[in-house]
């Protein structure tokens, strides 16, 4: 059985977006131009069901595009709790302005607006949940502030972490790919973290911080 069929019979299973989550969705597929990639809905989905799971407080997502995973954290996160978003494009900012509007979340989604690495220099913490989805060449160097704004019991999320089987083939000449696949071996050989990637869309690596 092909990787591919098994991906497409969980992804008929969650289905499609619908109100304005699939709004933002193909809003962010017109952004591409300005570096903007969501994640499908099965890693919305599973993004939702951790923030169910964990009742995170207080999320850090690094490279947060026009809103799109905002609104699956905040979803799972229910009434309470609060997300900071950094992005670093201009554009992509106003429509992330637009998106927290639309849903309601004023006062529970703070912009940071700026280089990622820039912006979390200017964090404190402690966050329950940390997810990256910006530059993989920084990857690592995200991972260092993430353990830095977290805790013992805290969830650190990564996406892209197959890269188009890029990292599985060890594809060093693409771009990215070296970013990525020394935060996998990093997040593998920190002893304050159990981690496993899990094979949804491109791969989440998911990391819990046990000390």
């Amino acid at each position: 059985m092909e990787y591919e069929e098994v991906l497409g019979y969980v992804q008929r299973l969650v289905g499609e977006d619908s109100g304005l989550q699939k709004w933002v969705y193909g809003k962010s597929q017109v952004l591409r131009e300005q570096g903007v990639f969501p994640i499908d809905p099965t890693r919305g989905r599973f993004l939702e069901l951790l923030s169910r799971m964990t009742s995170p407080q207080n999320v850090l997502e690094i490279g947060s595009g026009a809103g799109y995973s905002a609104l699956w954290f905040m979803k799972g996160m229910g009434n309470k709790g609060t997300l900071h978003a950094i992005e670093v494009n201009p554009k992509v900012v106003e429509v992330l302005r637009n998106v927290i509007e639309k849903a309601g979340l004023e006062g529970r989604v703070e912009i940071h607006h700026g280089p990622a690495l820039d912006m979390l220099h200017n964090m404190s913490g402690p966050f329950d949940l940390v997810f990256i989805d910006a530059d993989k060449g920084e990857y690592p160097a995200y991972l260092d502030h993430a353990l830095r704004l977290t805790r013992t019991g805290s969830t650190i999320l990564a996406d892209n972490m197959l890269w188009n089987g890029a990292t599985v083939r060890g594809d060093v000449g693409r771009e990215g790919v070296r970013g990525i696949m020394e935060y996998t071996k990093r997040i593998f050989g920190d002893p304050r973290l159990s981690s496993i990637i899990v094979p949804l869309g491109d791969g989440v690596a998911l990391s819990y911080r046990i000390r």
